[in-house]
């Protein structure tokens, strides 16, 4: 048996979740305890039971006690719905601005993804215009790392190689694709489009290297 105090909250549906219990991790449902265990029985409201909780598992000194003069191995913290609900109207306001502030990012992505497709198909004419698609493209770059999304930076990343392509840059571009490629293969099973996309691109790569060869030659 471990020193740990063990922790056992019981939720509405009897469900039992261990705290500090030895070869388990923390918060996993099983079985009651041995009953072999001096148990502290504590009945709280779900409100109070987690300050409770985080009071047993925190305060070591608290728990040290219990065990060593009242010999106490488990405590059982059984929950009962309070009688008034609470609503942390601070945590909403944030949840909301969160989801007020995404929604507006997704929406500010699909023009900047519907202008910059436009700027690269004028791109294959005129190199301006592939140039500016770049530049939309670094500017969805760095929406995608405000984000945290890796699959978006990288498609950001691709939409951009394009660009370097349109602007003869294939060498910086295929160092630029590889990368992709290599992130988009450890995460296949989450994006396969991601890996079409490297293949599609360096397809596209593959053609305008040929081309210059040909140039040369002639």
């Amino acid at each position: 048996m471990s020193d740990s105090l063990v922790i056992c909250v019981c939720d509405y549906w009897q469900r039992c979740h261990f705290h500090n219990r030895p070869n388990r991790e923390a918060g996993d449902s099983c079985p009651p305890a041995s009953k072999s265990l001096r148990r502290l029985c504590i009945q709280v409201d779900a409100i109070n039971g987690n300050y409770y909780l985080r009071e047993f598992l925190e305060q070591k000194q608290l728990a040290e006690s219990l065990r060593r003069q009242h010999g106490v191995q488990l405590v059982w913290l059984s929950l009962e719905p309070p009688e008034k609900d609470t609503v942390d109207y601070r945590f909403a306001d944030i949840l909301a601005h969160t989801l007020w502030e995404h929604i507006e990012v997704e929406h500010l992505m699909s023009w900047l993804s519907t202008l910059g497709g436009g700027f690269s198909a004028l791109g294959e004419q005129f190199e301006r215009c592939a140039e500016t698609a770049g530049k939309i493209s670094l500017q969805q770059l760095k929406i995608g790392l405000r984000l945290g999304d890796p699959f978006l930076q990288a498609r950001c990343k691709l939409y951009f190689s394009i660009s370097l392509i349109q602007r003869g840059q294939l060498r910086t571009a295929k160092h630029l694709i590889r990368e992709q490629y290599a992130f988009a293969s450890r995460n296949a099973e989450k994006d396969v489009r991601l890996v079409r996309m490297c293949l599609g691109i360096w397809q596209r790569l593959s053609y305008e290297y040929e081309q210059r060869r040909m140039r040369k030659r002639h």
